[in-house]
């Protein structure tokens, strides 16, 4: 069994089951195997990833804290304690077909990024060519065929957000390359990957007003 340590305190669980400082390894979270350890030890807050913890075996050195004993926070003899493993060490990991794909990714990513600027101004001017189409006086629309031109710029309105986005994404990366070293740029790609669309003047209410009120009136025609 491992357990997580830093040489005087442990890595437990609170009475909400949260990650928390404990003060004897009888209290400390046990895992099987060092590789769940270490996954999990990546897993709690930046306020406890700060200290400079390690991985015990319990089986191998018991009890922890004699072994422990003596030494100062944060610094353990090597030979009883092992530091926690790294994804790259899974044993199907390939680090050479990794970094394979880093480079040839690198390489293409100013032409990636042209491309998308190409796609998202391309969809742009369908979106422009079918609003036209829609405002000229001389297309004469019914229900069923302006249903249709809906659904087709919804579909637009996506393609260019998803074309977007990549664009945005390759641009954090191809700007700056410590990006790649840095765990904020996962949560920067959800950003804008979940980013929400702020109204300029007609909000969902309005808009959903106006879809409502079609409906109603298309169901007064009817019975009429």
């Amino acid at each position: 069994m491992y357990i997580i340590t830093d040489g005087k305190k442990y890595l437990g669980k609170d009475d909400f089951n949260r990650p928390t400082i404990v003060s004897s390894n009888e209290k400390a979270v046990a895992f099987k195997t060092e590789l769940a350890a270490g996954n999990y030890l990546k897993s709690v807050p930046e306020r406890l990833r700060s200290i400079r913890w390690s991985i015990c075996d319990l089986d191998s050195y018991s009890p922890c804290s004699d072994i422990l004993a003596g030494y100062p926070v944060g610094i353990v003899e090597k030979t009883n304690i092992s530091s926690y493993l790294t994804p790259m060490e899974d044993e199907n990991f390939d680090i050479c077909e990794f970094f394979t794909g880093v480079v040839n990714v690198m390489v293409h990513i100013d032409k990636y990024i042209a491309n998308m600027i190409n796609n998202e101004q391309r969809t742009d001017m369908k979106i422009l060519d079918v609003r036209h189409y829609m405002r000229d006086n001389d297309h004469k629309l019914n229900a069923i065929q302006m249903q249709r031109l809906g659904y087709y710029l919804q579909t637009l309105e996506k393609e260019r957000y998803d074309y977007k986005s990549k664009r945005l994404i390759a641009s954090m990366f191809a700007g700056d390359i410590k990006a790649l070293k840095d765990k904020s740029s996962v949560t920067k790609m959800n950003d804008i990957l979940t980013s929400k669309y702020r109204p300029k003047v007609l909000d969902d209410v309005d808009i959903e007003h106006i879809i409502n009120k079609k409906k109603e009136e298309s169901k007064i025609e009817i019975i009429a």
